[in-house]
């Protein structure tokens, strides 16, 4: 097929009255099948979905066969494959069902949009070359990088200097870390050693005064007895 040439085909039904939820069990079934197949297996099919679904392939199928037509180009529409099959939720309708006694009750009508895309299966192969078997998860940005980004507020002035620094330090490598951590080492029993002869002058000192009380009650005790004498 020559270039800019569409392969793929599309309808659309809009406003069925029926649920999304149950139309999409037989648009699950369908998904990924012939054109053809997915039109057999339809007749077949006991749900109120399926006719609506069968006339819209049937409806691609026939948008394929114009276009071909139209630009003068043969196209095989019995290799065509349903690569997209879609069922989005339409509006709402509230109404009223009539009760006994008078009283109403309130339900909703549900309704449900289709879509349905025919293509080759050599477009879609050529399709999903490209793609990623899985894509990266996005990243959020903060409220400032955002109206940074739209240019709704400057970026913060930071100096060209100091940004190499900052990644020179990120890529610091292990062996400066060791060395870090042997002086971080060796400096520890230093301050230990530091710290006792502070720790026992001061036990000293405590005991210094303690002994001097002993001291003052014994003399005291002596002078008592000596008077009572």
């Amino acid at each position: 097929m020559a270039e800019g040439m569409k392969r793929e085909f599309s309808a659309t039904a809009r406003n069925l009255r029926m649920s999304a939820r149950k139309a999409r069990l037989v648009m699950d079934a369908v998904r990924g099948r012939g054109a053809d197949e997915a039109m057999v297996m339809l007749q077949f099919v006991n749900r109120r979905a399926a006719p609506a679904i069968r006339k819209l392939i049937q409806s691609a199928v026939a948008n394929a066969e114009e276009y071909g037509n139209r630009s003068g180009i043969d196209i095989e529409t019995d290799s065509l494959v349903v690569a997209e099959a879609r069922v989005d939720e339409g509006p709402r309708m509230k109404r009223w069902r009539p009760r006994s006694r008078g009283m109403a009750n309130p339900f909703t009508r549900y309704t449900c949009h289709l879509h349905v895309t025919l293509a080759e299966p050599e477009y879609l192969e050529e399709k999903s070359k490209g793609k990623p078997a899985w894509r990266k998860r996005r990243q959020r940005l903060s409220r400032e990088q955002r109206l940074i980004k739209v240019g709704r507020m400057e970026a913060p002035a930071e100096s060209k200097a100091e940004k190499p620094a900052a990644s020179e330090k990120a890529a610091a490598p292990k062996a400066e870390k060791k060395a870090d951590a042997e002086a971080k080492a060796e400096k520890k029993p230093a301050k230990k050693a530091e710290k006792k002869p502070a720790k026992k002058a001061a036990a000293k000192a405590e005991k210094k005064p303690a002994k001097k009380a002993e001291k003052k009650t014994e003399t005291k005790s002596a002078k008592k007895s000596d008077k009572k004498k």
